[in-house]
This record gives C-alpha cells, sequence and structure tokens, in this order.
C-alpha cells in the first residue's frame, strides 16, 4: 500500500491542490488536525466546517480519514511537536506500507511515476525494520509571486524527505535510520509564494519557528521584486548555499504553474538508486 499523511493548521486551503496530485494513486490518506484548534506555537487557528465537507466531496473512494488528537503540548518546542505529530500520524496510518508524509503546500505532479516505482519495489516493504530505505525527492521551491508568475529557487537541487519504509520519524521527517536515497523526482513547494498575511502566520507557527531570524529573513521576502531578484543569491535562511538563486517562471496562477511547469520540466522514468547486486541482495532477504 501507498499510504499518505497530511499535517493540517494554518495552510489548510493548499491541500486541495495537493491531494489532487496523488489521490488515484495513493491507497489511503490520513489527514490530522489538533482538537484544541491550536498550532505547535500554541496560537489559535480556525478551520472553518465548510472545508471538510468540500473534503469529503472529493474523496469519491473514502480514501481519506480526519484523525483529530491533542497536538499541542505546552512547554515542548515547536519542532518537537512537528515529530510527535508525524509519528502519531504515522502509527493512525499503520506503520506496514510505504509512508508519504506531504505538507499541504506540496504537489506531487504526475504521481503515477512514483507510485510506480513504489509499487514495483514493494519487496523492501517485507522487512522494514530490518531494512529501513528512505527516499528523497527534489524540491522545486516558490518563494514569491506577482501578478505575471512565480520565482523560484534555482538550481533544483534542495532535497526533501518524502518516502519510508520505516516510518518512525525522529526529526521532522526524518526517520535517521537505514539508508536514503535520491529519487530523481521534483516535487513543487508553494512554500514562501504566499500573501504576507499568511507567511507571518507560517513564521510564527511552523516547525522551524526557532531556528533562525524569521523577522530579518521577512524583511529579505518584502523587498524581493522583479528589479532585484537576480540580486539573491545564496540567501537560505538556514544553509545559505542551498539556494543558489533566483529564476522567473511566467504562470497567472498555481495551476497554471504546475501545468507548465510539468510540461517543461516532465517527470522521468524513475531509475533505481539501488545498485542492482544490493536489491537482489535485499530481495533474496525478502522471501525468507
Amino acid at each position: 500500500m501507498i499510504k499518505a499523511g497530511y499535517l493540517l493548521s494554518y495552510d489548510y486551503s493548499y491541500i486541495f491542490t495537493s491531494i489532487n496530485q496523488i489521490y488515484d494513486e495513493v491507497d489511503k490518506i490520513v489527514i490530522s488536525y489538533d482538537s484544541d484548534n491550536k498550532t505547535w506555537a500554541g496560537n489559535d487557528v480556525f478551520i472553518p466546517e465548510s472545508f471538510f465537507t468540500d473534503l469529503k466531496k472529493i474523496d469519491i473512494h473514502n480514501k481519506i480519514i480526519f484523525y483529530k488528537d491533542s497536538f499541542y503540548i505546552a512547554g515542548m518546542k515547536p519542532m518537537e511537536l512537528e515529530t510527535r505529530q508525524r509519528n502519531m500520524m504515522a502509527e493512525k496510518l499503520g506503520l506496514d506500507g510505504w509512508h508519504m508524509q506531504i505538507d499541504s503546500d506540496e504537489y506531487a505532479y504526475d504521481f503515477k511515476k512514483l507510485a510506480s516505482f513504489l509499487r514495483k519495489n514493494n519487496f523492501l516493504l517485507k522487512k522494514a525494520e530490518k531494512y529501513p530505505i528512505n527516499f528523497q525527492v527534489n524540491f522545486v521551491t516558490l518563494f514569491k509571486s506577482n501578478d505575471n508568475g512565480f520565482f523560484v529557487v534555482a538550481p533544483f537541487k534542495e532535497k526533501c524527505m518524502l518516502i519510508t519504509n520505516y516510518p518512525k520519524y525522529e526529526y521532522a521527517r526524518n526517520t535517521n535510520k537505514g539508508q536514503t536515497l535520491p529519487l530523481d523526482y521534483y516535487l513543487i513547494h508553494q512554500s514562501w509564494a504566499r500573501d504576507e498575511k499568511e507567511i507571518v502566520k507560517k513564521i510564527n507557527n511552523w516547525g522551524h519557528k526557532n531556528d533562525f531570524d524569521t523577522n530579518k529573513f521577512l524583511d529579505l521576502w518584502k523587498n524581493l521584486d522583479a528589479n532585484n531578484y537576480s540580486e539573491f543569491q545564496n540567501f537560505h535562511p538556514i544553509y545559505d548555499s542551498l539556494w543558489k538563486e533566483l529564476s522567473f517562471f511566467p504562470s497567472k496562477n498555481i495551476d497554471d504553474f504546475i501545468t507548465l511547469f510539468s510540461e517543461k520540466y516532465p517527470q522521468e522514468k524513475i531509475k533505481h538508486p539501488l545498485k542492482f547486486k544490493k536489491r537482489i541482495k535485499l530481495y533474496l532477504k525478502s522471501l525468507f
């Protein structure tokens, strides 16, 4: 099985775009959210009932499970709470199968190729506790938008931990167990490409709230425009060189961006990152 887990909070509205990319190819989706309407920072978050009604309308195969629990605990750091919620959600999904923890603003276009790769390698699920496997993909990070399109971090080399056969997380989506392997697959991340009010909510409530000077970085973001974006180099807030530069991709909105980007950068057939001899060895071990 291929299972997907979402952490629902202040950016809940983005999830429709995300789910539409993967719905047909996953077997089970769990959407988790705080029973006391709190973020990891302890701030209030309001998710309208109409949101859940609209989600149920698109769940034509009854794949979605809503999971409400106490995910905020006073005195714990936001990242500790994020990791805790991811583990609780993994248990709700059931620890078997391929686990993909994906955020509401992440869009896995042409997901059929990735799903096909995972199903062809189901033998890696047989002894996951003994042979943990984690797959990274390439982020396509959208940093800001204007009326004409999106400013996109380039090149698309930033890694995102996305899939594992051993869903016991130690730091956010990282299990820190077994092998971590890169896949040649693009994951669009809307990230900072939001209006200013949403950005303020993001930096005050996400897991990285205490990892860098968010107000200083917000000022940098505010000053970005079509005239100066080429001056932004090595500007990642934590790991400078991770974001080397910005490019501009013309599009009308996020749906248009996904369509046009997928045409320019189609997902290729995924090559297995494990060497053939290693795959055979693991396959044979899975039989006994």
